[in-house]
């Protein structure tokens, strides 16, 4: 068995696995440097050139792992907001590592593994590993994962034999559900407006309008309304997801959270790099994109003294937001 056949042969029922070489990405360079991205390498050079990662790169082994999940338990009358399927359990970063470090070590290779935080756009690492193509969404769209997956990679010095390509079609052609349904118009035909993305917006440190918080909705953290329209996201791997509190959080539980519940909880999860103040103020944003409730303006009211000035200015204006509603 070649060394190429063992990589391949990690490759489970919920997971792709591929193969690409270490060149700089130039291609892609004028895109940045036209382009402003938030949360990323700002040097241009370490976002394209692999030999900056390190002198010896050769190889590039890239992982997609699925993130998809559907809800199968039973709502309640709690109020409740909506949190991104990739924000659900324990951190993606931790799970891609480990099986990062497990192929590493089973090859017996040398490499640098980078999951999300790497220089390099995951993406572009993806699509020329032979994971798939882009869609218009951004995401990467695969035949076997559709589009919902985490990417992760190693950086090796090994000389690899590449996977072939077999994404040289338009897999979006004349479809454009995920640009028709963004309700931030954020998905352009010809790019993409990461500032009005609803994603970024409950990651955003300072919302400045009240469209940025009416967009917000009752997320408490990331969105997948693209990724939920996507033709290519149909009868592909999906795990069931049973317990409520995980799909749709709890508002008043994440707004009464201690700083412990939350370490136990968000902290481990996706959306904990974010802290706790971030995720209670999308949640009071949420109640106040809900319908008036008494329940709602209870709910508020705890948060009227409360000792952060942002938080209380949220929850007073929230609280008037409702009143109007009434």
């Amino acid at each position: 068995m070649t060394i190429e056949e063992k990589i391949y042969s990690f490759e489970e029922e919920n997971t792709v696995i591929g193969i690409g070489d270490a060149s700089p990405f130039y291609n892609i360079k004028p895109m940045l440097e036209k382009t402003e991205i938030p949360f990323v390498e700002k040097d241009i050079e370490k976002r394209i050139n692999p030999k900056l990662i390190r002198e010896d790169a050769k190889s590039i082994i890239a992982l997609g792992v699925s993130y998809n999940k559907i809800f199968k338990g039973n709502i309640d009358n709690k109020i409740r907001g909506k949190i991104s399927i990739g924000a659900m359990g324990i951190d993606y970063h931790i799970i891609i590592k480990e099986k990062l470090e497990y192929i590493k070590s089973k090859l017996n290779i040398d490499g640098d593994i980078f999951v999300d935080t790497g220089p390099l756009v995951d993406r572009e690492v993806a699509k020329r590993c032979g994971l798939g193509q882009i869609g218009k969404s951004g995401n990467i769209i695969n035949k076997k994962l559709g589009s919902i997956f985490f990417i992760g990679y190693i950086v090796t010095d090994i000389e690899l034999k590449p996977t072939k390509n077999i994404y040289n079609e338009d897999l979006c052609k004349d479809c454009n559900k995920c640009i028709v349904a963004c309700p931030s118009g954020s998905i352009l035909e010809d790019g993409f407006n990461y500032k009005m993305c609803i994603s970024y917006l409950t990651q955003k440190k300072q919302l400045e309008t009240e469209k940025e918080k009416s967009l917000i909705n009752r997320q408490i953290y990331g969105c997948d309304i693209c990724q939920k329209v996507c033709p290519y996201n149909k009868d592909v791997y999906v795990e069931e997801i049973f317990d409520v509190d995980i799909f749709y959080p709890n508002i008043e539980d994440i707004l009464n959270m201690t700083n412990k519940q939350f370490e136990n909880t968000y902290k481990k999860s996706a959306c904990g790099w974010r802290g706790k103040k971030i995720l209670q103020r999308n949640a009071i944003i949420a109640l106040a994109n809900y319908k008036y409730s008494e329940k709602a303006i209870n709910i508020l009211d705890s948060l009227k003294n409360d000792s952060r000035e942002d938080i209380k200015n949220y929850a007073l204006w929230a609280i008037n937001k409702l009143n109007n509603k009434r």
